[in-house]
């Protein structure tokens, strides 16, 4: 489950982002929501489900020290691209939907 650290398994990080998203950010219903999922998990504070979510906004890896681990930044081209397409799209959107999708392939490399 946890790893020797005491931090939380990359599958426990992303369960907890996808179900922040799924409780529309907000921590405390995300936290209710994980331990109704997942009863048989430690239960992380609303807390860590913020600090996840802001991790990874930041392009960071939740649980890691800062300064490790930083995500490849996103190419400018595929933001380009995509405004350019949908001009009406927001940037935060764009980064978003392309977090979520290479949170998805990495779950299905696993």
């Amino acid at each position: 489950m946890a790893s020797p650290s005491g931090m939380y398994t990359s599958h426990e990080y992303t369960d907890m982002h996808l179900i922040y998203g799924e409780a529309r950010c907000n921590a405390r219903a995300a936290a209710r929501l994980y331990a109704e999922r997942y009863p048989n998990r430690r239960h992380p504070s609303h807390e860590v489900f913020s600090r996840t979510h802001n991790a990874i906004s930041e392009g960071r890896i939740p649980g890691e020290r800062s300064g490790c681990g930083r995500l490849a930044l996103f190419d400018d081209d595929i933001v380009l691209s995509e405004v350019e397409t949908d001009p009406s799209t927001s940037v935060r959107f764009i980064h978003q939907c392309i977090l979520y999708l290479s949170m998805f392939v990495e779950r299905q490399n696993m």
